[in-house]
């Protein structure tokens, strides 16, 4: 995911304006920014921490247990726009590797109808639902044991558009002529894939999703992967989408409206797109040619090929983030990705190119392997504004945005001065304290780091340490550790230990020369702080 544009703005504001006489600034400003069965279902009312445990969910009251693991999706969503609602159906093909008589998963903000367990001898239950909002939990509790073995769930479920901009929601614009219109849209990092559908909803748990989208025929519809059919029932136009790989949740998307798509342009045996809404496709041009300069880079830097079977690229009026990775749709502000390429400065094309270069990234380092949990978010992130940063070089490389990059730098160091400032990468209980994690520290001192790394250790070598890590870790979860395991098997050097100083402890080092008056040349190391500086440990 990219940052705000606003966010990154600030920061490099902040670095110009010399940034010491910003700091008090730069620091507020970082902490603003199936047929139906009957069953039983009890609410429990939202409490102040969504992860709270009450006592009758799982021991851990932020992780799920690990005996029930689901592999498949076949979702079936049906958007009401005029209504701002929707209903769904689900069925979820588990592994259950032991006894049990409960399942857990993540919902809320959904009305759960109907549960049934169905077994391979075609055994099936029904359960009781209890839906608890305060630790965003589906507890189903079934009359009889469940063996271990593979099993079907299948629920259905309705929920609302929300004006909210995260899960399943509604955006609106106005056209030319002053007419609203509406379209629905999906963001679900970190934890909102269980306010669209019931799931397990972390970033271990991968399945594969196969999506049905039921619309008003007026519209268009566009999630993950290519339209594998269409037709018309009831009056509605049902449109199924083909299986998708191996995926996290809330890499999941939907996005459903009056919306016009550039024509195809094959990268690869990738046909890329991208779409707006009416009247906008003439400022596509620019976010095209870089999204097909940046996937053609990466399929050659990563020696795999993408992932999915299109990629579409979506302008969406109402959106929070600067963009968001979704696997084969990935979403955008409308500014960072739609640009009037005659008339914009040359930081509004850096913006866009940096961008889409950023998400692209992310097909394969975020998706192809992603983080087993949140504490690994920075990684993902810093790990795409390095790879941003390569492939825009190396596209326009007279536009020289390794040199530009500085200014990012420099905006990290002014926060990581502080006696505030956090580590790279830091412990992680519940999910939204990964939210801490989209910031200066995260993208431009994490990109910085690996850029050190990269230039220590060699780039092509740094390169095949990657390609290493991709090919063990595909379709899977990797850890911070993985890739430097990988990266210091090819390198031949002890990456893991280089490293870890950088990534788990705050701030960097200020290293001091002086003669001493032995004539003898003394190198001093510090953390370096604004005020009351550590001691220095000597290196004669």
């Amino acid at each position: 995911m990219s940052e705000s544009l606003s966010r990154r703005q600030v920061f490099r504001i902040l670095a110009q304006a010399r940034f010491l006489l910003a700091l008090p600034v730069a620091q507020a400003l970082l902490s603003a920014i199936a047929p139906a069965d009957a069953a039983t279902s009890t609410v429990r009312p939202e409490g102040e921490d969504m992860n709270l445990d009450d006592g009758t969910d799982s021991i851990d009251p932020y992780r799920l247990p690990r005996h029930i693991i689901p592999h498949r999706y076949d979702l079936r969503l049906e958007p009401d726009l005029d209504r701002a609602t929707f209903a769904g159906r689900e069925t979820i093909s588990l592994m259950i590797t032991q006894a049990t008589s409960v399942i857990l998963l993540n919902a809320v903000d959904l009305t759960i109808s109907s549960v049934m367990l169905e077994g391979s001898s075609s055994t099936r239950q029904n359960a009781t639902i209890e839906l608890n909002d305060s630790t965003q939990r589906c507890h189903l509790t079934f009359s009889h044991p469940i063996a271990p073995g593979e099993w079907k769930l299948h629920l259905a479920f309705r929920g609302t558009l929300n004006d909210q901009l995260r899960g399943f929601y509604r955006s609106t614009y106005r056209d030319s002529a002053g007419v609203t219109h509406t379209m629905a849209a999906t963001q679900f990092e970190a934890t909102d894939a269980r306010r669209a559908f019931p799931c397990w909803d972390e970033p271990d748990f991968k399945a594969v999703f196969a999506t049905t989208l039921v619309i008003d025929p007026r519209l268009t519809a566009v999630s993950n992967t290519a339209v594998a059919s269409e037709s018309i029932e009831a009056g509605k136009k049902v449109v199924r989408f083909a299986d998708s790989i191996k995926m996290s949740t809330y890499l999941a998307a939907f996005i459903v409206g009056e919306i016009e798509a550039t024509p195809p342009v094959p990268v690869g045996k990738t046909p890329l797109r991208l779409w707006t809404i009416p009247g906008k496709q003439p400022l596509t041009s620019f976010g095209h040619e870089i999204a097909v300069a940046s996937l053609k880079f990466f399929e050659e830097y990563y020696g795999i090929p993408y992932p999915g079977d299109k990629l579409d690229l979506l302008a969406i009026p109402d959106f929070a983030s600067g963009a968001m990775e979704n696997l084969g749709a990935i979403t955008f502000r409308e500014t960072a990705l739609l640009v009037d390429r005659q008339r914009a400065t040359h930081g509004e094309l850096e913006r866009v190119a940096d961008v889409v270069a950023h998400e692209n990234a992310h097909m394969w380092f975020g998706d192809l392997v992603t983080m087993s949990w949140w504490n690994g978010l920075w990684l993902n992130e810093a790990f795409a504004t390095f790879m941003e940063m390569l492939a825009v070089d190396a596209w326009k490389p007279e536009w020289k945005r390794w040199d530009a990059f500085g200014t990012s730098r420099a905006a990290a160091f002014a926060v990581d001065g502080l006696h505030s400032t956090r580590p790279i990468e830091y412990s992680v209980q519940a999910p939204k304290d990964a939210e801490a994690m989209f910031d200066v520290l995260t993208y431009e001192k994490g990109a910085s780091v690996l850029r050190m790394l990269e230039q220590h250790i060699g780039p092509i070598v740094f390169r095949d340490g990657v390609r290493d890590y991709l090919h063990a870790h595909a379709y899977g979860n990797a850890d911070t550790n993985d890739l430097w395991v990988s990266l210091g098997k090819i390198a031949k050097q002890p990456v893991p230990e280089l490293m870890d100083s950088w990534i788990f402890q705050p701030g960097y080092p200020l290293i001091t020369a002086e003669i001493n008056q032995l004539g003898r040349l003394v190198l001093s190391q510090q953390r370096f702080t604004y005020l009351n500086p550590s001691p220095r440990t000597p290196h004669p």
